[in-house]
Formats: structure tokens, sequence, C-alpha cells
């Protein structure tokens, strides 16, 4: 069986995540901030009538600050409630088609990765990609949350 994700990349390393978890890939748009919002919680952005949080997906994975330019996308995901969520990522890539065979687990060789963040690792013509567990990744009620603030602004 085969799944198919959607890779995408932070600092020129690929990283991917499931295709049916993926609403919409859009083009960088200014976002409304959120007082009092953790570091990486960008604001949200109204799409359609709903409001969705934006998280910069370079802050956190402890990286630097996402650089904004032409090649910036928000990638809209939808959680397993299919709350949306909204990932700052420099570009996307391409789709790939994996079976179970091809996902390796990480290796755990650091005590500082948290691996639960981490659902594998495949190799790819330009080396390796690291596949997001974005479940555990993401605290989804702290970020409905913030979404349901913003709303009562409105």
């Amino acid at each position: 069986m085969t799944k198919e994700f959607l890779s995408f990349l932070l600092e020129d390393e690929e990283y991917a995540v499931p295709i049916l978890d993926v609403r919409e890939v859009r083009g960088w748009t200014p976002v409304r901030k959120v007082p009092n919002s953790p570091n990486y919680m960008q604001g949200v952005l109204e799409i359609r009538g709903e409001y969705i949080p934006i998280v910069d997906l370079r802050l956190r994975f402890g990286l630097s600050d996402a650089e904004i330019n032409a090649t910036t996308v928000v990638i809209v995901l939808n959680d397993q409630q299919r709350h949306p969520l909204g990932i700052i990522v420099d570009g996307v890539s391409e789709v790939y088609s994996l079976t179970n065979e091809q996902i390796k687990p990480s290796p755990h060789v650091s005590v500082d990765v948290d691996h639960r963040y981490v659902q594998g690792i495949v190799s790819v013509p330009n080396g390796h990609m690291v596949l997001i567990n974005m479940q555990a990744l993401f605290d989804t009620t702290e970020l409905a949350q913030l979404s349901q603030t913003e709303e009562s602004w409105a």
C-alpha cells in the first residue's frame, strides 16, 4: 500500500506531511498577530470566513525565523478532528508516493531530539526526507483557543 506525501523545504532540508492532511497551499499573505502567543505562532489568517492559526515551522523546530520571499508558502493542514492549521515553509518541493517499507524509523542517536515529532525518514534522490508527525508537533488545543480568541475580536 502506498501513501502520498507533500514535501517542503526548511533551510534546504526536505520534510513531508501526508497529502491527505493538506487542505491547500497558499502564497504568503500577512497574518493578524495574536497577543501573548508562543514565539512560533505568527498569528491567524482569515480564509473564506474561517480563522486559521499560522505557525512558523522554522521557529517550532528551533531554527532561525522564516525569511519571507517569493517562494515562501503557507501549507494549510487538517488535524485528526479536521481543525485547520497553517505552517509557514520555505517552499514546496514535490509529492512522493511511499510504501510502508520505504519509511524507516528515526535513529535515536541524540537525547536532544524529541523523536515523537518524527514519523520516519525516507531515502529520496537528493538525500533524505523527514516525515513529520504533525499531531505530535502541535498542541492543537492551544492553537484552536488562539483562533477562537481571534474570532471574538472580529
